[in-house]
């Protein structure tokens, strides 16, 4: 799992760096220099000026009227996120829509399912109990909110109603469907535990190998953001570039 997080840092660190630099010069256009420029023919009364112009310009007084109380709200906020999710209930909300985040949330996933795979393996025992095989395994699976469905549903099937382990495993709903099916051959076969490890080791190799097709889809849609950017702001330039004032104001 740490290496698994050291490996998103560092591929999250580089696009960051040109997001918020494009970012900082964005708003730094559309709150200096475009208005500056612009302003310069606000005060010929026959001139009309481009809308995106227009728009900086009133953009840039806004800013300029609200921006303490903007840095206030955003501090607030900010910091509000925080503490919120360093408590239990913050942490088990972001664990459960953590992993429904598109191309990394499948990650994280099944990130989550080897662990619990590979402590099930390591602990299972074929002619004991296995209660506190599962509770441990959940624990170590390093999602607040995997550990609650298996607690809660996995675990009082197996106990109170007698199901077996494949059914009430299906019954969190966070298990996957191979997972299960390789559990149930086990289960048949008298191998759950080697099943158990075989689909840690494969989780293992398949997030190894998505990772790196993650990366490359976040390049393209950073590439694809700073593009966007860049376009609206030559848009922007072109348009500031083409005021011109009427014979009669000259």
């Amino acid at each position: 799992r740490d290496e698994f997080k050291k490996s998103v840092t560092s591929a999250l660190i580089m696009p960051s760096v040109p997001v918020l630099a494009t970012i900082g010069v964005f708003i730094w256009y559309i709150w200096y220099i475009v208005p500056m420029t612009a302003g310069l023919f606000a005060s010929f009364d026959n001139i009309e000026l481009p809308p995106l112009t227009t728009w900086s310009i009133a953009a840039r007084e806004w800013l300029d009227r609200n921006i303490g109380y903007l840095l206030v709200v955003l501090a607030f906020l900010v910091g509000g996120i925080v503490m919120y999710f360093r408590t239990p209930k913050g942490q088990f909300q972001a664990h459960k829509h953590m992993i429904r985040i598109p191309v990394i949330g499948s990650l994280l996933h099944k990130l989550n399912l080897e662990i619990f795979c590979r402590v099930f393996a390591i602990l299972y025992s074929s002619a004991g109990e296995n209660i506190e095989v599962i509770k441990v395994a959940a624990e170590a699976s390093g999602n607040r909110y995997v550990e609650h469905q298996v607690k809660t549903i996995t675990i009082p099937l197996l106990v109170a109603q007698g199901n077996d382990l494949v059914q009430s495993m299906e019954a969190s709903g966070e298990i996957t469907s191979m997972t299960l099916a390789r559990i149930r051959t086990g289960a048949e076969t008298g191998a759950v535990r080697k099943s158990a490890q075989q689909m840690a080791d494969y989780y293992e190799k398949e997030t190894t190998l998505k990772l790196k097709s993650a990366v490359e889809t976040i390049q393209t849609v950073v590439s694809m953001f700073i593009g966007i950017l860049v376009a609206f702001l030559t848009v922007l330039s072109a348009e500031t570039a083409l005021i011109r004032p009427s014979s009669t104001e000259l």
